[in-house]
């Protein structure tokens, strides 16, 4: 006596794939899509732009990066976590791009906070409004992450071009103390025209 097959191993007559089909192709995918998690996203470049009215810091990746950003009030630092990266040489660089000048940054530090994690660390010299955004690639630029920080208490136009005024007075009198007028020296400098009688 024999039994019949429970189950066929061959498609049924409409080409419908078998159940053990379908799991092959899900588990690839969902392999195929691992890996490239895994890798995560690769640092471009990172550049730091300072300016009287505010500072911006830029990372561009390869990828689109996530972030969380979180404030600190005192002192005031701007901190971010961005994920799906570990701690690259590029990101090392950021450190050493920031200049003593910059009126709104005055230092920042990396380091790797977890796994697929880097912690980004922006110390200010005064009290910031930051905005994190991202901008889609565009021509020669990757995906990038933007960091702008905005002083609290901007700079008024009219009174940044008071003080320089009142700064150029301050060093003019050192100049007299030196000997001639400033009329006195550009009259000297200036030529003088021949008679004509």
């Amino acid at each position: 006596m024999t039994l019949p097959p429970r189950h066929s191993t061959a498609p049924d007559s409409a080409g419908l794939p078998t159940r053990r089909a379908l799991l092959q192709a899900g588990s690839l995918v969902l392999l195929l899509g691992t890996q490239q998690i895994a890798r995560g996203a690769t640092i471009v470049a990172v550049r730091v732009w300072p300016a009287d009215d505010y500072s911006r810091v830029t990372i561009e990746s390869d990828q689109p990066l996530r972030a969380q950003k979180f404030f600190v009030t005192t002192p005031p630092r701007l901190a971010v976590d961005i994920e799906g990266i570990d701690l690259s040489p590029a990101l090392r660089e950021l450190v050493a791009k920031v200049r003593p000048d910059d009126p709104n940054i005055a230092g920042i530090r990396v380091g790797q906070n977890a796994p697929n994690v880097v912690r980004l660390v922006v110390d200010l010299k005064q009290a910031a409004v930051p905005q994190v955004f991202s901008l889609n690639p565009v021509a020669a630029y990757g995906h990038r992450l933007v960091f702008d920080l905005y002083p609290e208490n901007p700079i008024d136009p009219l009174e940044a071009l008071i003080a320089e005024r009142l700064r150029e007075k301050i060093t003019e009198p050192a100049a007299t103390a030196s000997g001639a007028s400033p009329a006195d020296k550009a009259a000297a400098a200036a030529p003088t025209a021949p008679d004509h009688d």
